[in-house]
């Protein structure tokens, strides 16, 4: 093999695996606003944003004591040994599942919405 093919060779070998590195930061695919109606009326609603390297969980809920209407809890959430999970205020593991883009966990099942959306929903008395 002469120097030109080796040469060529090699460049488009490291184009390759320069192509197959994920670009994006760990636990991107997990922000947004998530639906939640698990058979609930008025549904339970999610709000994943990055805080510097680690996220904060919000979940809104309808509270039906003392001041009625939507109530939000924020608590802090990291991503750890799986980039498909996420876990939430070091006690709940949420899993990210690719195939439906919906977040679940064993008391949780959201699909992905608008902001939009979320806010119309919040907005609902």
């Amino acid at each position: 093999m002469n120097r030109r093919h080796f040469i060529t060779a090699a460049s488009i070998s490291a184009l390759v695996i320069l192509a197959g590195c994920k670009t994006e930061p760990s636990g991107e695919k997990f922000i947004g606003y998530w639906f939640s109606d698990n058979g609930r009326y008025p549904p339970n609603l999610v709000h994943i944003e990055r805080n510097g390297e680690s996220f904060l969980f919000t979940e809104t809920a309808w509270n039906n004591l003392g001041k009625v209407g939507y109530q939000s809890n924020t608590v802090p959430a990291t991503i750890k040994g799986s980039e498909n999970i996420l876990v939430v205020a070091d006690a709940a593991q949420v899993a990210y599942k690719e195939a439906g883009d919906e977040i679940v966990s064993d008391s949780l099942k959201a699909r992905r919405i608008t902001e939009a959306e979320y806010q119309a929903a919040v907005s609902k008395k």
